[in-house]
């Protein structure tokens, strides 16, 4: 029957054999109807301050989309999870209201069941389960479930290409010939999913209320009604108006995956003494919502790539009774698609993840950007370094800055390009902006201050956000706290247990304080860089091509110091995002291209030229002539010039080093080497004389030492003789007499 899979068949009218109704929608029932209703009401009327304005905001924008798309366009994802149940029970709420509006314009206006899917997963939770199935029967719902094994891009397509949308009296028509043989499938109609995306999700990216579907998924609009909410209003909506949610949440769940990859929140921990976790809607610090989760390298569909054909959806166009293994009841329908396109790669995440996708058209391509900048800075020389110091105490005045002196100075002398100090609050939202712009800028990004355990310290999870990364008990660090910090249980060796174990018996032994210090962004590395083994050494954290640095002075500088020192070897493990060359993964969705290789990517050290300093007893103002001439004539060197005010003796100090550019001390400008064609701009290029070309653009050491000699050697013989009070080899501007 031509219908749409939330459809049901009837048997053909032998009486009319050209026209006949095919299918109809489940009709709901009465009391599901009134009590979806009178919810509406609730809600309508709410006038609890902290929930009442953003509800009524999101039943209008529900309300908008049910005017679009009508109630058998509009299928909601429910699995489970408070979000899904959250939008459920609005979707119920409006699909009532709706239609309730619809019967008062025409009589008969069926009034058909609301519809949701749901995805099949063999390593669900019971409890999960259990809400699922009383909830399709205590509301009357029509749910598509997928079978285990039916990944999320084929069950779109089946539901996108399927949606042949019944009248308004719920029933199907199609045409068929004098032979009674089915015509090809009328055109399907548009179909909007109701999300549960909210924007602080991982994979909220950029979207709005109503967002299209990423350009690799079927063509849908994704509608995400609670996306401005927060966890906190999510519970304060679910316990308002005492709606049923999964038993796990009373359990320290705050977020659910499946039994293998999911935790209670560690944040919820009740004692160090048990195992007992408060419920969900208790949690303080909302960024531990995701705490719980263990990560783990997501998945997803396939796109065919140029050339290649889509899946095969099995049957004839126009006959879905061809399609095998589909199985429809008048309750609620089972999917499973047929054998080759279970076939298609398996996706073992919850159906939310799918839905809740992020457009990554936006949201790779800046990664991309900022990959390949990287890989072609570091190809050639030194990483750049950029700066974050976050602090308020900073730019209220109420302190004085040691770090920035502190960074400058490591990275110099380890001829480490700093190229950007930013000094922003303690703002998580800012900190994210600063790291996404800096990102596109620098190679290596370092930060100083927000790590601890107080309310303040939001450093680490601004990272997560910022990289697009969840946050999870990292073992090493909780270890490692606990060794140097003490624990209240020591328990027994659990180095060799399942990781899920491991992290409940760390979470048994720390204290609240250590329990979010060790909670920290997948993938996190903890660099040890003491060139001796040291006891007392604490690493560097590593997320990616970041490394964040506690703010206090003596902690700061030790950790730069070592940090800097490693750096111009540690190319090949800066990561960006977008791996660029990397997976296969990328290049399936055209995101590979040419980077690099490791051997190519490790530098080492670039030697520092010599360095002088002239220290004179004339004003700067009248040194200004013979220094703009030296500053032509020697287009290689670096000259600063530095006024000193209030000193008798010595107004202005005048530096001289060589021109450090990209990773050397380069021979002609930024712009002669940009001529020199990339192995990308040129096919079948010559790797090997490419290189030599490069490689003839930058000085030795010793030429350098040579051209800021002959330029210290210029500039002294244009300025009186009598001003010059020194000339040493010293960098450093402060001045002893």
């Amino acid at each position: 029957p031509a219908c749409s899979p939330f459809c049901h068949p009837l048997a053909p009218d032998e009486e009319s054999p050209t026209l006949a109704a095919t299918a109809t929608a489940a009709l709901w029932s009465k009391p599901a109807y009134q009590a979806a209703l009178d919810l509406h009401e609730r809600m309508e009327t709410c006038t609890d301050p902290y929930i009442a304005p953003l509800l009524k905001s999101t039943l209008h924008d529900m309300a908008m989309s049910y005017r679009l798309y009508g109630p058998f366009c509009m299928v909601g994802s429910y699995n489970g999870g408070k979000d899904a149940v959250v939008i459920f029970h609005l979707m119920r709420a409006v699909h009532a209201k709706y239609c309730s509006e619809m019967q008062k314009v025409d009589d008969s206006f069926i009034i058909p069941r609301p519809r949701v899917v749901y995805f099949q997963h063999r390593d669900e939770f019971p409890e999960v389960l259990s809400l699922l199935h009383e909830g399709v029967e205590q509301f009357d719902l029509d749910m598509l479930a997928f079978k285990e094994g039916t990944s999320f891009g084929d069950g779109l397509k089946y539901l996108v290409e399927r949606n042949i949308a019944p009248g308004k009296n719920g029933l199907s028509f199609h045409q068929r010939s004098k032979n009674n043989e089915p015509q090809p499938l009328p055109p399907p109609h548009p179909l909007a999913f109701i999300l549960g995306t909210r924007k602080d999700d991982p994979n909220a990216g950029s979207q709005g209320v109503y967002a299209p579907s990423s350009h690799y998924m079927p063509p849908f609009l994704r509608v995400n009604p609670i996306l401005d909410w927060t966890y906190g209003q999510v519970w304060h909506f679910l316990r308002l108006f005492e709606l049923p949610y999964c038993s796990l949440y009373d359990d320290g769940y705050t977020s659910l995956g499946n039994v293998k990859d999911t935790l209670p929140c560690p944040a919820l921990k009740k004692s160090d003494e048990n195992d007992e976790y408060w419920p969900a809607y208790m949690l303080r610090d909302w960024d531990m919502e995701r705490a719980g989760r263990i990560n783990k390298k997501k998945n997803k569909d396939k796109q065919p790539t140029e050339g290649e054909s889509e899946p095969k959806t099995g049957g004839e166009e126009g006959d879905l009774s061809k399609l095998p293994d589909v199985t429809i009841s008048q309750t609620s329908s089972t999917v499973s698609l047929p054998p080759d396109r279970e076939e298609t790669k398996k996706i073992t995440t919850s159906m939310s993840t799918v839905f809740n996708v992020v457009d990554e058209t936006a949201a790779v391509s800046n990664a991309e950007v900022s990959a390949i900048a990287s890989a072609q800075r570091l190809s050639i020389g030194q990483p750049t370094v950029g700066l974050i110091v976050i602090g308020d105490e900073l730019l209220k005045g109420m302190t004085p800055d040691a770090n920035i002196l502190a960074a400058a100075k490591a990275l110099r002398a380890n001829n480490i390009p700093l190229s950007r100090v930013s000094i922003i609050s303690d703002d998580g939202q800012e900190i994210v902006n600063e790291i996404l712009r800096l990102r596109k800028e620098v190679d290596v990004i370092i930060t100083s201050g927000g790590v601890g355990p107080t309310h303040d310290d939001i450093t680490i999870k601004s990272v997560a956000e910022a990289l697009d990364l969840d946050m999870e008990m990292h073992c090493e660090m909780a270890e490692l706290l606990l060794e140097k910090m003490g624990s209240n249980d020591v328990g027994e060796d659990d180095s060799d247990i399942d990781v899920g174990d491991r992290r409940k018996s760390l979470t048994r032994q720390m204290s609240e304080a250590q329990r979010k210090m060790s909670t920290l962004p997948t993938t996190s590395v903890l660099q040890y860089l003491a060139e001796e083994e040291d006891s007392e050494e604490w690493p560097v954290l590593q997320c990616q091509n970041l490394f964040i640095l506690p703010g206090v002075p003596k902690f700061f500088e030790n950790n730069i110091n070592r940090l800097a020192a490693h750096l111009p070897g540690a190319s090949s493990t800066l990561e960006q995002p977008a791996q660029v060359g990397g997976s296969q993964e990328d290049e399936d969705i055209g995101l590979s291209v040419d980077q690099p290789s490791q051997t190519e990517n490790q530098s080492t050290p670039s030697p520092r030229s010599d360095t002088y300093r002239i220290v004179l007893s004339l004003e700067e103002n009248s040194i200004v002539s013979a220094l703009n001439a030296s500053v032509t004539a020697h287009p290689h060197v670096s000259f600063g010039s530095y006024p000193i005010v209030d000193d008798p003796v010595f107004k202005t100090i005048i530096t001289l080093e060589g021109r450090f550019y990209n990773g050397g001390y380069t021979k002609s400008s930024q712009r002669l080497l940009e001529l020199i064609p990339d192995k990308t701009d040129t096919e079948n290029s010559n790797n090997a004389e490419q290189n030599t070309q490069k490689q003839s653009l930058f000085f030795s050491k010793e030429e350098m030492d040579k051209n800021v000699a002959m330029a210290l050697k210029d500039l002294k013989s244009k300025l009186p003789e009598e001003g010059i009070v020194r000339i040493d080899s010293c960098d450093d501007l402060l001045l002893s007499k």
